[in-house]
């Protein structure tokens, strides 16, 4: 970097950023005892357990609505379930600065106080990328926070396995600690086995059923990836790591979770906000595409002309509270 651009404070925030937590787990890896600790492990762990009595609403909400009978009632409850897992990604321990922030409310009630959040909405479009297929594709997440937010996109990745629109669902996580909340592949694993040890029978349930997923082959977890985990914006992927922009491209949709993944399709670019979402992502196309992103950075495309100066009228901070949040989609 140029000797005036070299310091946290003047170099581009991705870089700087990424940078960072690559180095504190440099730290780590030095040692003899601590190359595999997870230093925001507990407060993961905290997390998660801080937000069970929602898990077991969702949960139970999801069961009696799960035996719909009509195209109509299934495409309902997707649109349901894709805001529960946009709002999901409010909770955020690198926004939060590791502050716990339990999740306790019932999911689906909030659902119509939230709706007004919502700055654009593209779920119709995914609804269609995904139903007018056979059934017989792959969906991808590539996740964001672990906790609630993952928990809602096992939620909705059940959904999908379960009524038949999608044979297979892979997740890409973190290979290192990163961002404090992100998923790594323990994570995951603990998750899993931590909703099957549950006292409560519904979780308890669902989580023999999500890692019966696992071991026929419906979901799979991605390991070993550490293009995530670098500064690159996603334009630079098939030329830095063509071995996961081929796996996308396998994929029928690929669903980006969170901030930091919508900063990194953007590339980091401060877009005009009414470009739209398809311009914005620029030459980066694998598959289909969507975000689901509550709004954390003044990195945002794809708004109605006037949006963007009546929010800032409305709330100078919209852009950096997390308190409104965006489901967009790029066809291939």
């Amino acid at each position: 970097l140029p000797e005036n651009h070299n310091s946290y404070f003047s170099a581009v925030w991705l870089h700087a950023e990424c940078y960072m937590y690559r180095r504190v787990r440099a730290m780590f890896e030095e040692t003899g005892t601590l190359r595999e600790f997870d230093y925001f492990r507990k407060q993961k762990k905290d997390a998660f357990m801080g937000s069970l009595e929602a898990f077991e609403r969702l949960t139970e909400k999801f069961n009696e609505k799960r035996m719909v009978k009509t195209r109509d009632e299934l495409r309902e409850l997707f649109t349901q379930l894709m805001r529960v897992n946009l709002w999901g990604n409010r909770i955020d321990l690198s926004i939060s600065l590791g502050k716990i922030i339990n999740q306790n409310e019932d999911p689906f009630d909030s659902l119509t106080t939230l709706e007004e959040y919502i700055l654009a909405d593209d779920t119709n479009a995914i609804w269609s990328c995904i139903a007018t297929t056979d059934g017989n594709i792959i969906v991808d997440f590539v996740c964001d926070n672990a906790g609630y937010e993952l928990f809602t996109d096992l939620c909705l990745a059940d959904f999908l396995i379960s009524h038949n629109l999608a044979a297979k669902i892979r997740f890409h996580v973190k290979m290192i600690p990163w961002f404090v909340s992100d998923v790594t592949p323990e994570d995951f694993r603990w998750t899993l086995d931590a909703l099957k040890l549950s006292v409560t029978a519904t979780l308890r349930d669902l989580g023999c059923r999500l890692s019966n997923y696992i071991e026929t082959g419906h979901f799979e977890l991605i390991e070993g990836e550490f293009f995530w985990t670098s500064p690159y914006d996603f334009c630079e992927m098939e030329r830095m790591k063509p071995s996961i922009y081929k796996m996308l491209q396998q994929a029928h949709l690929v669903i980006f979770k969170g901030d930091l993944n919508y900063r990194k399709l953007m590339g980091d670019i401060k877009w005009d906000t009414t470009v739209p979402f398809v311009g914005a992502i620029r030459t980066f196309r694998p598959t289909n595409l969507c975000s689901l992103r509550t709004v954390k950075a003044d990195v945002v495309a794809g708004l109605p002309p006037g949006r963007a100066d009546e929010l800032m009228a409305k709330d100078p901070k919209w852009m950096e509270n997390g308190e409104y949040g965006v489901i967009q989609f790029a066809p291939m």
